[in-house]
Order: C-alpha cells, then sequence, then structure tokens
C-alpha cells in the first residue's frame, strides 16, 4: 500500500483501493476452488468410463497355458468404439510388451504399482486421455490401455469456466458498485460537514451542530467547535481592544484639536506659547499610547516568533534598555540603579526589550521625587530572571490581579499612564512561556515585578 502514502488521494478513493482489490483477490481464489471442486469430479467420470471399457476389455480375454488372446467381437469392438465426440483407441499387452491386439498408435507403459494408471499422452500432436489396467496372474500379468482423445474433456472445462466466470464476474461487478455507494453514503456526513464549513463567512463562528453525525466525526467536530470558540475569543477581544484603543485616543485628539483651534485663535504670543506647550504635551501622550498600541498588536501571542528566536544575554540587553531611561531618571530626580549577574535565554530580542522598557518605564512615572528604583536580572534555581524593584506608592494586593487588563489604572496611581504597559509585559511573558511575580518591594514600599524565564525558554506559538 505505498501508493496510499505517496500519492494524495481522498478517503473514498483510499476505501476503493483497500475494499476492491482483496474482494477481486477472493473472487479469482474463489474461482480456483470453484473450478476444482467441479472439474475433478468431471475428469473422475470420464477416467471411470475409460476404466470401464478397459474391464470390459479384460472380461474378453482368454488365456491358453502361457498364451493369451482377445477374443473380441467386431460388433463389440464397434460398441467400445464409438464415441460421438472423441476417436478411442485400445491395445493389449503381454508380459513381454509384446502388443496382442489393438491400434499400433498406444505404446508400452509400465503401470508401476498404481493399478489402474490414468495418465496423458500423446498420438502426433493430438493429446490422449490413457487408462491403463492390469489383470491376468502374477507370473503372466496382461496390460490393457483404453485412450481418448480429450475433445470432451475440452469442452467441459470451457462449459465449467463460462458457468463460474460470467456469474461470479456479474457478482463481483455487482460488489464494487455496492461498496462505491456505500462508500459514498457513509462519507456524505463528512461530505456535509464540508459543505457546511465552506459555505460559512468569515464572521459565522458559531459552533457546528454535533447531531445527528457519526461517531467517527465527533472529535473532528469537537476540534474544530474548540477552534471556533478560541476565534471567537480572539475576535472580541480583538473588537474589545478596538473599542479601547479608540476610546483611549478619542480624548487626546480631542484635545488636541481644540488646542490647535484656541491657539490659532488666540492673538496673545504668551497665551499661545502656553497653548504651544499643551500641545506638545498632548502630542507627547497620544505618540507614547500609538507606540504602546503597536506594541501590543505585535506582542500577541498569534503571531509566530520562531524565525526571530535568538540566543541573548539577558544581563546586557538589561543595562542598554535601563541605562536608556537615565536622563528620564535623573530629571526626575529618582535613583536608577543597576544590579546585574549574566544569564542567557533563548528570546525575541525586541520583544525582550520592549518588556524591560515597560517594566522601567512604569516604575519611573510611578515613583515621586527622590524615590529609588533598581533593575536586577540572574539565575534563580532553573530560571533566570529579571526584576524592576521601586519605592513608590505600591499596588494593593486587591489589585494585583486586575494590572494586566488592558486600559485598567489603579486608582491610586499617580502616573499618567494610559494602562497598557503592564498588559504588554504579560503578552510578551506567554510568547516567552515566562512566569510574572507581583510582590512589594523592599521595607515593605513600593512594587517589586519579577519576571521568570525558563532556561531553555521556547516560542509558543
Amino acid at each position: 500500500m505505498s501508493l496510499l502514502r505517496r500519492r494524495n488521494l481522498s478517503i473514498r478513493q483510499r476505501l476503493l483501493l483497500w475494499l476492491v482489490p482483496p474482494l477481486t483477490l477472493l473472487w479469482a481464489l474463489s474461482m480456483v476452488g470453484d473450478y476444482h471442486l467441479t472439474q475433478d469430479p468431471a475428469q473422475e467420470a470420464f477416467d471411470r468410463a475409460l476404466l470401464d471399457s478397459a474391464l470390459a476389455l479384460a472380461a474378453n480375454l482368454k488365456a491358453d497355458g502361457r498364451t493369451t488372446r482377445l477374443d473380441l467381437p467386431p460388433e463389440a469392438e464397434a460398441v467400445l468404439r464409438f464415441d460421438g465426440t472423441d476417436r478411442i483407441y485400445f491395445a493389449v499387452f503381454d508380459d513381454q510388451r509384446r502388443q496382442l491386439a489393438g491400434d499400433r498408435e498406444l505404446v508400452w507403459h509400465s503401470p508401476g504399482r498404481i493399478n489402474p494408471l490414468f495418465f496423458e499422452e500423446q498420438i502426433g500432436s493430438e493429446p490422449i486421455r490413457v487408462a491403463l489396467y492390469q489383470t491376468g496372474s502374477k507370473d503372466h500379468p496382461t496390460y490393457i490401455q483404453v485412450a481418448e482423445t480429450t475433445h470432451k474433456r475440452q469442452r467441459l472445462i470451457q462449459r465449467i469456466l463460462g458457468a463460474l466466470v460470467w456469474p461470479n464476474l456479474l457478482l463481483i461487478v455487482a460488489a464494487a458498485v455496492l461498496i462505491t455507494l456505500g462508500v459514498r453514503s457513509a462519507l456524505s456526513p463528512l461530505l456535509h460537514l464540508r459543505d457546511e464549513v465552506a459555505s460559512r463567512s468569515s464572521r459565522d463562528l458559531q459552533p457546528l451542530s454535533t447531531s445527528p453525525i457519526p461517531a467517527e466525526l465527533r472529535p473532528l467536530i469537537d476540534s474544530f467547535n474548540r477552534l471556533f470558540g478560541l476565534l471567537a475569543q480572539q475576535a472580541e477581544a480583538q473588537q474589545r481592544f478596538l473599542a479601547n484603543a479608540a476610546h483611549q485616543l478619542k480624548t487626546p485628539l480631542a484635545a488636541l484639536q481644540t488646542q490647535l483651534e484656541l491657539a490659532s485663535m488666540d492673538p496673545d504670543p504668551a497665551s499661545v506659547r502656553i497653548r504651544l506647550q499643551q500641545l506638545e504635551a498632548v502630542t507627547e501622550r497620544v505618540t507614547h499610547l500609538t507606540h504602546q498600541l503597536l506594541a501590543l498588536a505585535r506582542s500577541e501571542p498569534g503571531a509566530s516568533m520562531t524565525a526571530q528566536m535568538r540566543e541573548i544575554d539577558l544581563q546586557q540587553t538589561a543595562e542598554q534598555m535601563a541605562s536608556s531611561y537615565l536622563d528620564f531618571s535623573l530629571e526626575q530626580n529618582i535613583d536608577l540603579g543597576f544590579e546585574l549577574a549574566p544569564a542567557a535565554i533563548r528570546a525575541v530580542p525586541w520583544l525582550l526589550q520592549e518588556l524591560l522598557g515597560n517594566l522601567v518605564d512604569n516604575a519611573l512615572r510611578y515613583t515621586p521625587s527622590g524615590g529609588v528604583v533598581t533593575v536586577r536580572c540572574g539565575i534563580d534555581g532553573s530560571h533566570a530572571f529579571c526584576e524592576v524593584e521601586d519605592d513608590g506608592p505600591g499596588i494593593p494586593a486587591a489589585e494585583r490581579s486586575r494590572i494586566f487588563d488592558r486600559f485598567y489604572r489603579a486608582d491610586a496611581s499617580m502616573g499618567e499612564g494610559c494602562g497598557l504597559g503592564l498588559a504588554i509585559v504579560r503578552e510578551i511573558a506567554e510568547v516567552h512561556n515566562a512566569e510574572i511575580i507581583v510582590d512589594t518591594g523592599a521595607n515593605k514600599k513600593g512594587a517589586k515585578f519579577r519576571v521568570r524565564f525558563p532556561l531553555t525558554a521556547s516560542i509558543r506559538i
């Protein structure tokens, strides 16, 4: 069945290839068996007729001392030779292989230990069937051969084959038709499922009906329904994300438009300068929000990141990312420190930078002036980790399960974030099969975010 492995065959073709050839083989074996079952008794009947003629000749043998002769009247010989289809031969031999009577075309054959003996011979180019019968005393045996041509036997074989082949051939054709119809009927639920799925639009994610269906299709339909459920959840989350993003962008864009209109109508240069400063702040907020929305979309687990996986030095990445915030930390009068140790993981470089950047940015924005933010990395048991700790207002334990939701901001937060930074961190952590632990900072102040990566981190597709 290597053909089934090499070719892209349909299920119907595979079933027919599995069913029809074995059925044909069984038909051929049945033909051979039926032929022998029918032919052997017929051949035995013909051989028995030859033996009867040999026995009739034996009854007409006359023994006179050591001499044996055949006393066969012409009428009896005519009856013996009469056959409407085949030609009959006979011959009588003594123990010295001398022919006593009969046809010269028949030659001596030794019977061996079998009596009577039947065998095939030829006279010229014509095949004959011979019956050899030994009679007389043990010391002076006589051998009688009766033979006939095989026309009757050949006709019988043809009739037997005709009687076997055509009915069996019709039977195999009927069976093949019934198998084809049965396979088509059995596959109709699968074809119906194919048509139902093919006719659906991209927006129709309703579960497929599970009744009535064959038991073999139920696991497939259950898998389809699970997939439709996941797609529906993803589509719902995407719609919710777009709605939230539109809502978040609406306010700063409206403020930007308002400030532009007021600035264009304000004749006072000093007032215009103030409005331009407000425009700059709003523009910075919109830019930051847009950047985070794009980062969140790119970090979705549905996107394949396998080709972007690299061996990354976590210490070097953390140092580079945190160092880019030194100027901002000095501007905010925040002590940004480092406690970095070597740690190598497999990760997507830009995603890891985005994760660290959001943690550091989040800590700096929510830590008051004069505070401390510390960035750490290293190996903890069987995991590599990166950690950002601050001594800001902290996060109440009751809200820690919600801070990773998109656009969620704790009531006590004093920053101006849009609530996407930690959502991006969670998405990137899920992509890398990493674990996020939220705890209270040192001296029971502030917050501490630790992300634990498997030392052999792999992308989840």
